[in-house]
């Protein structure tokens, strides 16, 4: 069943419709699907229907935003609000749309690489390689946060917990995932409320570093070497080699093959082995597509997730 956010009646709200073109090859339900950031709030994913539901932020404003294929070339836009959205609310509903959905990634080039190669000509076929992403930094790194030594329903749970109790509220009554001034709250309402264990302390100074500005978009987007941006994630506690491999994904650097208890056993699935292969047999493995090696590998592990189940099994037995 799709799941749904519990809207009320908005007939009488103020509506925007906006048009976001895209460029071919470009396939919304790959890209949202591409992880799993589309199964937590404030998303809602109509499966059959290809539409994703969330609520975002726009200055002051919590908003309903539905997002939907208009067109080949063109997506389309719904937003609900309390009070009718200015031209700058709607620009920055437009930018935050095309963050998330990464339409501004220049991937020809990886994209090339995968035409050269069996296993992951799909990709290339189909504009595969643009992962859904939060409108912020601080949302996916907290989220991230929220993945860390725990299960994907302990994921899902603290992150729901943590929207319902800080979000701001958009007019169906669903709450947007809460600013960084909203999540300075005491340890005692992250290990409480949000129920989020030993990550309570760390939460509480992610929040505060962005929330003062010492941290902010610019500080991992801006250009800058993966060492570099390596380095900083690692500086955060809570994050390690995994949560910031997998950070860096997010931020558009894919030279990290960010690998995990799950993508090691997914590699000795692919392979038809008990044991996954060595961390260095999967970094030669994928070095011919530097930098998007993290990208090619993810793409391999998760083929089967979007109907690429033989491309799965070709490119394992080819390399």
């Amino acid at each position: 069943m799709p799941s749904k956010h519990p809207f009320r009646s908005m007939q009488a709200m103020p509506t925007r419709t906006i048009s976001i073109p895209v460029a071919a090859p470009f396939d919304l339900r790959l890209c949202l699907n591409g992880h799993g950031w589309v199964a937590l709030a404030p998303h809602a994913f109509d499966e059959a229907a290809v539409t994703l539901t969330t609520v975002l932020r726009l200055h002051d404003d919590a908003v309903d935003a539905t997002l939907s294929r208009a067109a080949p070339d063109a997506l389309r836009l719904r937003l609900v609000s309390h009070r009718p959205l200015a031209a700058a609310a709607t620009r920055l509903a437009r930018q935050q749309i095309m963050h998330m959905l990464r339409l501004h990634d220049d991937l020809s080039a990886f994209h090339a690489m995968c035409r050269k190669d069996p296993g992951l000509r799909w990709a290339a076929r189909r504009g595969a390689g643009r992962m859904l992403r939060s409108a912020g930094v601080f949302e996916d790194l907290m989220k991230l946060l929220f993945t860390t030594n725990t299960t994907w329903s302990g994921t899902e749970a603290m992150t729901r917990s943590l929207v319902a109790a800080a979000g701001s509220q958009a007019p169906s009554g669903a709450r947007a995932f809460p600013s960084p001034q909203q999540c300075v709250q005491p340890v005692a309402f992250y290990r409480d409320t949000v129920r989020t264990g030993y990550r309570a302390e760390a939460a509480v100074q992610l929040a505060q570093a962005f929330a003062t500005g010492a941290l902010d978009d610019a500080t991992f987007l801006a250009p800058q070497p993966t060492a570099q941006l390596w380095d900083r994630l690692l500086s955060l506690r809570g994050f390690g080699p995994y949560a910031a491999g997998q950070a860096m994904r997010l931020c558009g650097h894919y030279d990290k093959l960010a690998l995990d208890s799950w993508c090691r056993a997914r590699l000795a699935e692919l392979d038809g082995k008990k044991r996954p292969p060595s961390d260095r047999t999967v970094e030669r493995r994928y070095a011919r597509f530097a930098p998007f090696q993290g990208l090619a590998l993810w793409l391999d592990l998760t083929a089967d997730w979007h109907g690429e189940r033989a491309a799965a099994a070709s490119a394992n037995a080819a390399r």
